[in-house]
């Protein structure tokens, strides 16, 4: 993970000038991502019972959570526009 800034400069360093960020709210984490796939996770494990790979990746997804609940006010999804430097924006 890293910072607003330092995502803008790479962008930048890529070839595009930034155009804009936002930040998704706390109900999208929640609603449109964390509970959907709580309930993928759980059908793999029925599906594939005792499958070592599985289990671990069931495991390192709840870690995620878990990390998100403690810190969330440090950070969360963030969405940016960029357009290619030297590219006119075009409006339809």
């Amino acid at each position: 993970m890293y910072s607003i800034e330092s995502n803008i400069e790479s962008m930048q360093k890529s070839g595009y000038s930034f155009v804009a960020a936002f930040t998704l709210p706390e109900e999208c984490w929640i609603q449109n991502y964390f509970i959907p796939r709580q309930a993928t996770e759980k059908e793999l494990l029925i599906k594939y019972p005792e499958d070592k790979t599985v289990e671990d990746y069931v495991h390192s997804m709840k870690y995620e959570v878990d990390l998100y609940e403690k810190h969330k006010q440090h950070y969360g999804y963030v969405f940016y526009i960029g357009k290619k430097m030297g590219e006119k924006l075009s409006r339809k």
